[in-house]
């Protein structure tokens, strides 16, 4: 009993096996070439893109740390800045202190020099009143001169007490009246003191 194989057709297909065999021998190195052509390709890009994420990473990290160095560099400024401007304003202050101290003192100064001229002005009518007052009281004129009015004025601005004299130190003399200089220069060489400051307060006279 025959195996039922038709010679003609396994030769065909032995000779289709056999081309199809040589042309995979011809193509088979240029397939393995493109796959192996591909491969790198893919790895390159991987590897480029890793390189590329480095990169990335790295600028960030360079960025952020440049942001955080100008962010310090600002607070550090801002810092100066505002010290510089609270040592300015105290200077400010002080300086507007010291202004406002030497104005009033300059405005005490003036009043006192003010109220001294015109204590001064007034000495010759407190004179004229007080002769005035005197011959009231006793009832007829005193013939006393100009010059001998302001000597009794000024000897009563200036005769001191004998307790009073040679106190030595430094002495402070009230008067209700401003002393010209020669009553100042008399009154000090009665006192004896080592340095004699003169104050005028009209008040006195009411105490």
């Amino acid at each position: 009993m025959g195996l039922g194989i038709n010679a003609g057709f396994f030769i065909i297909q032995l000779i289709n096996f056999a081309v199809l065999f040589l042309i995979l021998l011809s193509v088979w190195p240029r397939v393995t070439k493109f796959l192996d052509d591909r491969s790198a390709r893919i790895a390159k890009s991987l590897e480029d893109a890793r390189v590329a994420e480095q990169a990335r990473a790295s600028a960030e990290r360079d960025a952020q740390k440049i942001l955080d160095e100008r962010r310090a560099e600002g607070a550090k400024m801002v810092d100066e800045a505002r010290g510089q401007a609270d040592v300015q304003a105290k200077a400010l202050i002080e300086q507007a202190r010291v202004d406002a101290e030497g104005i009033r003192a300059k405005a005490r100064q003036d009043a006192e020099e003010e109220r001294s001229q015109l204590l001064s002005e007034v000495r010759g009518q407190v004179v004229q009143l007080a002769l005035a007052a005197s011959e009231r009281l006793i009832g007829q004129s005193l013939s006393i001169d100009q010059g001998r009015a302001q000597q009794i004025v000024s000897d009563f601005f200036t005769k001191s007490t004998a307790d009073l004299k040679n106190l030595g130190g430094t002495v402070e003399v009230t008067t209700a009246l401003p002393l010209n200089d020669g009553e100042k220069k008399q009154l000090t060489a009665q006192i004896g003191a080592q340095a004699v400051n003169f104050k005028v307060d009209p008040g006195i006279l009411a105490a």
